[in-house]
């Protein structure tokens, strides 16, 4: 991967997003990842429905749980 070094900023969505609280950032990210492992879950690996809530219900946590660890690093990284 390529490193900044420091000398450009970050793209504004990037930082909107660094600068949001964790528990923000869970209720925001939850959402979208637990409907999305559902669709991945019902369409391509043709799980029964109730399989497929439950799947992504701990998958969206599992993601968003992931995604908030990578941004803290990210933003302590940075500051």
């Amino acid at each position: 991967m390529k490193s900044t070094g420091g000398s450009t900023p970050p793209p504004r969505l990037v930082r909107w997003w660094e600068g949001l609280e964790t528990w923000v950032q869970l209720a925001v990210s939850f959402p979208i990842f637990a409907v999305l492992t559902f669709l991945i879950n019902i369409g391509p690996f043709n799980q029964p429905i109730p399989r497929s809530v439950l799947y992504g219900l701990f998958e969206g946590a599992v993601l968003s749980a992931l995604m908030a660890v990578a941004t803290a690093s990210e933003r302590g990284r940075r500051h």
